[in-house]
């Protein structure tokens, strides 16, 4: 390249690397108890992509983690990959001391051996949650107990808790019949892992794409309920999945709390990428100037994160009333800098930015009425 070309015309140019997004909406992550002999080469937490990479990790054929892990990989819509996170052994210490009988004729201490024992279910989720990557939970080989420290655990956060019963006794023993992000299916057998199947069958869908309800989970058989059973379930937001015309079916789709599973996991998945894509907007710029021009692409990255949620099928598209007037998917508005007074605007923070977005919604249930004359 001619020195003469760079000192007539001097043009630089640099890569810009995309802010990396450490948020996944379609992965899930399995606890459990490592393998019998230890594992090969196993980490506390660590990905695998295939059934054959968990067996090579330690976990045989009848171990629950396996089980889990080929409900996962079973199915139609299988995920590229999931998290497995080791419950750890820890050890409690004995307290010196241990009672004495009245026919002792001196005082005496006896020493209480330390006890190894696995830390419980909800201690190894309070581990694991600042590990990115993962958003739906499933437990393999625990109890009610359990999911309900960690049910209370999740919904403090922003991820999905799925866990399945085989007991027909409901309500379930949890603290609180509110929780938005904790969801249980009925299944008849506590080793086909429904929960896991379910959720490998629906992350693979994208955020607003999808329902709950409807889908085929291979290697789970359904249940044999009563229009009863059914009902008393549906009172208390627990799915099922049970037979219908010959097809396989999962029914409801909804968390313990009565809203859909989908609206959650798309509520989870517009905020996060409303805040990546303003977030990188504040990095790839030397400065966003608090005027008009500033706050507009701010707006820009807004519509244009609520126009992705269109597309995903998440939020509706414009729409027309019985008037021919239309109805938009979702609105934006946001303030004049010049409205905003200087104690504001030397913040340095840009408040009042609004939307208000329908959700499409999906039909589960359709009722036709319909007349015969001759």
């Amino acid at each position: 390249m001619s020195e003469i070309l760079d000192r007539i015309v001097s043009c630089d140019i640099s890569i810009e690397k995309p802010v990396m997004d450490s948020a996944s909406f379609g992965t899930i992550l399995i606890i459990g108890d490592a393998p019998p002999d230890g594992g090969k080469d196993l980490r506390l937490v660590d990905k695998y992509a295939s059934l054959a990479e968990v067996t090579d990790a330690g976990w045989k054929e009848g171990t629950k983690i396996y089980k889990a892990a080929r409900a996962a990989f079973l199915q139609e819509h299988k995920p590229e990959l999931i998290y497995i996170a080791v419950r750890q052994e820890k050890v409690i210490e004995g307290d010196g001391k241990e009672d004495v009988t009245e026919e002792d004729t001196e005082d005496q201490t006896e020493e209480i051996p330390a006890e190894t024992v696995l830390e419980k279910f909800s201690d190894t989720v309070n581990r694991v949650l600042g590990i990115p990557g993962w958003y739906g939970l499933a437990l393999a080989g625990a109890d009610y107990t359990d999911y309900d420290e960690v049910a209370y655990i999740i919904e403090s956060t922003e991820k999905l808790f799925v866990f399945s019963v085989q007991s027909k006794e409901i309500p379930l023993k949890l603290s609180r019949t509110d929780y938005l992000r904790t969801v249980a299916i009925y299944s008849n057998s506590a080793d086909e892992y429904a929960h896991v199947a379910w959720l490998a069958e629906c992350f693979s869908y994208a955020p607003g794409s999808e329902t709950w309800a409807y889908k085929t989970l291979a290697g789970v058989t359904v249940a044999e309920l009563t229009t009863r059973e059914m009902s008393r379930l549906d009172e208390e937001n627990i799915n099922y999945y049970v037979n219908c015309a010959n097809k396989n079916i999962t029914l409801q789709g909804k968390v313990i709390g009565g809203e859909w599973i989908d609206v959650i996991r798309f509520r989870d998945w517009l905020k996060n990428e409303m805040q990546i894509r303003i977030f990188e907007l504040l990095v790839k710029y030397p400065k966003i100037p608090y005027l008009d021009d500033g706050i507009t692409l701010v707006e820009n990255q807004m519509r244009a994160t609520l126009q992705d949620g269109q597309e995903a099928g998440g939020i509706a598209v414009t729409e027309f009333d019985e008037n021919e007037e239309p109805v938009e998917g979702f609105t934006v508005t946001v303030p004049k800098a010049a409205s905003l007074s200087s104690a504001q605007r030397a913040t340095r923070k840009l408040r009042n930015c609004r939307y208000t977005a329908r959700l499409a919604g999906a039909i589960h249930i359709v009722e036709i009425q319909g007349n015969l004359t001759f």
